[in-house]
């Protein structure tokens, strides 16, 4: 003989519906936006594919001696560039921002332009070109130093913005980048403290 269900108590019930909600819901990571959201995560696998298409349209007309990587995102794609390409890379801060503020209205070089750049065809590469400011600045440093011919490349550029000689994808969303993760985890005011986490 069966014995018949007894409704469950108010609270229990809101408890038991409640976890049946939680198990609907997507998994935590997965874009729920449905695509209404302009914000694009870029993979590792996804900046592979585009700086080696970047790299063989680079090389068919320049074929750099020198790649300049413009920091923080630009060190990224400058670094990969250079790698397909075989030649020299030299990271390079230029920025307007100090401690993630922007405090400047035009951007500034922070240390030197490598001297080693002297005579040579030199790449300068960001990862995304918008006002093409410090990409301009760069371009202009690396002429003081004597750089024979300077060109640039972006990963992104921003349609009605500033041209680089070459761009990956020319685009209006904004993406985030599979460094700007790493950012995050590296920096102090995410830290977890694991006695107030309960660990």
């Amino acid at each position: 003989m069966k014995r018949a269900k007894r409704p469950l108590p108010k609270r229990r019930a809101k408890a038991a519906a409640s976890s049946r909600e939680v198990e609907l819901l997507p998994p935590t990571g997965t874009d729920r936006s449905r695509g209404k959201s302009p914000l694009r995560e870029l993979s590792w696998a996804q900046f592979d594919r585009l700086v080696q298409g970047l790299a063989r349209q680079v090389k068919r007309k320049f074929n750099p001696e020198a790649v300049v990587g413009v920091a923080h995102g630009g060190v990224f794609v400058g670094g990969a560039i250079a790698g397909v390409l075989a030649c020299d890379f030299y990271p390079v801060r230029i920025s307007r921002r100090s401690r993630d503020k922007v405090v400047r209205s035009r951007p500034r070089m922070f240390g030197e332009m490598p001297r080693e750049l002297k005579g040579r065809r030199v790449l300068v590469v960001d990862d995304v070109a918008a006002s093409g400011d410090t990409l301009e600045l760069a371009r202009e440093l690396a002429k003081k130093v004597g750089a024979a011919k300077i060109a640039t490349a972006c990963l992104l550029s921003r349609p009605g913005g500033y041209a680089p000689d070459w761009t990956a994808l020319p685009t209006d969303e904004f993406f985030v980048f599979p460094w700007d993760y790493a950012t995050v985890s590296e920096d102090a005011r995410f830290d977890i403290d694991p006695e107030r986490a309960g660990a």
